[in-house]
């Protein structure tokens, strides 16, 4: 009987020790937010002061945890990087708040230059793009600063670019929430192709042109209406509003 018991403490022993070494390596290790950086997500993210405490607190963990895990570059002289990574962290957190899976593994580097950049994909200048290839998004500073001055003119580049991100990313993964994120891609591909949808587009001028471009384009363009003017998006466009978030798990409509 001794002998059995032993056994069964020293296993009990090093489940315990291997519980404990993953909390001290991936919560224990992550300082909480400070006033400041909340002070930012406060005048950022108008979505943050609606959220309830639980939410906030989710949010903010999932925001540390992406900045702690993501290798961000800055080429050139950028001020505030500190503050620049907060934001771009927080955008991402914000778009996986209803998800599961939050880390995204289509992502392992953020390069961020001051301005607009010459791209070597496709040789010409950009302010943003995604590499899936090399799991890299690539930002314009100035830009990513813009797509935040102004809250409510679908226009941000950082959700603009981690959409994109977010949808290579259910491809790559084999998880249920990734399965059901590629079938409502099915469906926003069958509204694109509607020539009803695509004449009501044109006439209510909600989306911008560059969301006509292609379905992922479309995407992630509405992803940005979809985060910046809820209201209107829900009731303009129900159906499609209601396919993104079942995508997302999270309605901006109503947090």
């Amino acid at each position: 009987m001794i002998i059995p018991l032993l056994f069964l403490i020293a296993i009990i022993g090093y489940f315990l020790y291997i519980l404990y070494y993953a909390y001290s390596f991936y919560f224990a290790r992550i300082k909480p937010l400070t006033v400041s950086e909340k002070k930012v997500l406060l005048n950022n993210f108008p979505v943050y002061k609606k959220l309830s405490t639980r939410q906030k607190q989710k949010f903010e963990f999932r925001i540390l945890r992406f900045r702690k895990e993501k290798q961000f570059v800055f080429n050139g002289l950028i001020p505030r990087q500190e503050d620049m990574a907060l934001l771009l962290s927080a955008t991402a957190a914000l778009l996986t708040l209803g998800l599961k899976n939050y880390r995204i593994p289509a992502i392992e580097r953020i390069i961020i230059y001051p301005n607009q950049y010459f791209s070597k994909l496709n040789r010409q200048n950009h302010i943003g793009e995604y590499n899936p290839g090399l799991k890299t998004i690539v930002f314009s500073a100035e830009h990513v600063k813009e797509g935040f001055e102004i809250p409510n003119d679908n226009k941000n580049l950082g959700v603009h670019e981690f959409a994109h991100a977010l949808s290579f990313n259910a491809i790559i993964e084999k998880t249920q929430e990734s399965k059901q994120f590629r079938i409502q891609i099915a469906k926003l591909n069958a509204l694109f192709e509607n020539a009803d949808f695509i004449n009501k587009m044109k006439t209510s001028y909600y989306f911008r042109d560059y969301g006509k471009t292609n379905v992922h384009e479309f995407f992630a363009v509405a992803t940005e209406n979809y985060v910046e003017t809820p209201e209107q998006f829900y009731k303009e466009f129900p159906e499609l509003y209601r396919i993104i978030g079942v995508m997302l798990n999270f309605d901006f409509h109503q947090p």
